[in-house]
């Protein structure tokens, strides 16, 4: 495994020749609400109770497979609807490897939002992340390299390499530092009841070992997981695989799903639970006032030309 290194500083953020195309921002807020899953097919999501303590924010966190395939008008169309989301704060991107998707970058920092992404192919190009500029201030990106990609020789369904980005933001309000783990798991994994016997599922083993340990690893108040993990949520905690999410992730960090259940979540691809946001244990929030982060609700986001249901989770911020 290797890791690359990236500090951004405030002022170099802002210079296009650090890393073209840095720059993202707010479309027009959508007229009316979201619309949300069929209660008769999904259930009606559950809310939280606010837990004891000082509340300081509660901020709109989505998880967002974007299809690179995409022409302009169509990416430009959920770019659009999803920064003109105003539930939304923060996007971890997959799939978000295409030039035309990385064109649209600088459209959107004018009105209000900010992207990091690697300009690179030969590195993290597809797990880029977006962020509300009045809400947050990016202070440092780094990344690691999970495992190399798996060639047409190697895997029936051949993968790129992986690759985990973390980035290191301060909550403008509070001053709060907030860490975003940003990943994207390996496809043809999973059968359901337990794991493919192909070169995808060995290096999706590797690659949620390294999640474990980057939760507990990561520095800051309140840590934070977004990506496509491609295991469904309602497999994987029915059957718990040996090396699967809810025996190699979950102790180390909390889902969404496993805090507030699948109820109003619309699966992706109409049977899949695979697109995650999570809380690090440390930073879950508890009746006793440990902890800093609480999942408040959380949905499916419709309406994409996407081929996922985008997640977006709001999440309480805590001061004490």
């Amino acid at each position: 495994m290797s890791r690359g290194h990236l500090r951004v500083l405030v002022g170099a953020l802002m210079t296009a020749g650090l890393i073209a195309g840095a720059g993202l921002v707010l479309a027009q807020d959508e007229t009316g609400p979201e619309p949300e899953p069929s209660p008769r097919d999904h259930g009606v999501a559950r809310v939280a109770p606010r837990l004891e303590g000082r509340l300081v924010d509660t901020i709109g966190v989505a998880s967002f497979n974007a299809w690179r395939l995409l022409g302009r008008a169509g990416a430009k169309a959920d770019w659009d609807r999803i920064t003109g989301n105003p539930d939304i704060d923060l996007i971890g991107w997959q799939e978000s490897k295409s030039q035309i998707w990385a064109d649209l970058y600088p459209d959107y920092r004018a009105r209000g939002w900010e992207t990091w992404y690697w300009p690179d192919v030969d590195g993290p190009r597809s797990v880029a992340l977006s962020w509300r500029a009045k809400t947050f201030e990016l202070l440092d990106v780094g990344f690691t390299k999970v495992h190399n990609g798996g060639h047409p020789s190697e895997t029936d369904a051949p993968f790129p390499a992986r690759w985990v980005v973390e980035a290191s933001l301060r909550h403008r309000e509070s001053g709060l530092l907030v860490t975003v783990l940003n990943t994207h798991v390996n496809q043809t994994i999973e059968t359901g009841h337990g794991w493919e016997e192909n070169l995808n599922a060995e290096m999706a083993r590797i690659h949620y070992r390294t999640l474990a340990r980057m939760y507990d690893e990561a520095e800051g108040d309140v840590v934070i997981g977004t990506g496509d993990y491609n295991w469904d949520y309602a497999d994987d905690s029915t059957y718990l695989p040996e090396g699967g999410i809810s025996r190699t992730v979950a102790p180390h960090a909390r889902s969404s799903y496993a805090a507030l259940g699948l109820d109003g979540v619309a699966p992706t691809q109409g049977t899949r639970w695979i697109d995650y946001v999570w809380l690090a244990k440390a930073s879950v929030r508890h009746r006793d006032g440990s902890g800093t982060a609480q999942f408040a609700r959380h949905r499916s986001l419709s309406g994409f030309a996407s081929d996922h249901s985008p997640l977006l989770a709001r999440i309480r911020l805590y001061g004490g």
